[in-house]
């Protein structure tokens, strides 16, 4: 698949106390194979579907980390895999837009999981763009705190 960008929505809403009104529990993240990487951060601000933009951040990571981070993606979404669903945790949504425009989207619980070989893709997005935080797919700096 030739991807032109992705974009993964990371919403780390789960059962448990309400969040405050400025916790983060949703991320937006866009990358392109351009380099150029956008993320907004929604607060919880006046509860669902009145999320709140907390922080956004543009910047540019290179041609070749893009191509790299979407290689990686291609070659996990190209097997069609097999969604985890948890009920008891947040979720992850992926927009994959190739070339020729067309949109795929796939869904799974913010459990982690997402692997290429030994590359965890979290892991992998976390340690090329420099943005505090990232869920990407698993809340894993949610569970720090």
């Amino acid at each position: 698949m030739n991807i032109q960008k992705i974009k993964i929505i990371s919403n780390n809403i789960c059962y448990g106390p309400e969040p405050s009104p400025t916790d983060e529990v949703e991320q937006n993240l866009t990358i392109s194979s351009t380099g150029r990487v956008w993320f907004t951060g929604y607060n919880y601000g006046g509860g669902f579907s009145n999320y709140i933009a907390g922080r956004k951040k543009q910047l540019s990571i290179g041609r070749n980390k893009a191509s790299d981070i979407l290689s990686l993606v291609s070659q996990y979404f190209d097997n069609k895999p097999s969604a985890i669903f948890a009920t008891d945790i947040g979720e992850w949504e992926i927009i994959i837009t190739d070339t020729d425009k067309n949109n795929q989207r796939f869904k799974g619980s913010l459990c982690g999981g997402v692997t290429v070989g030994d590359i965890d893709l979290t892991e992998y997005i976390r340690e090329h763009i420099s943005i505090d935080g990232l869920f990407v797919f698993d809340d894993f700096y949610c569970d720090e705190e």
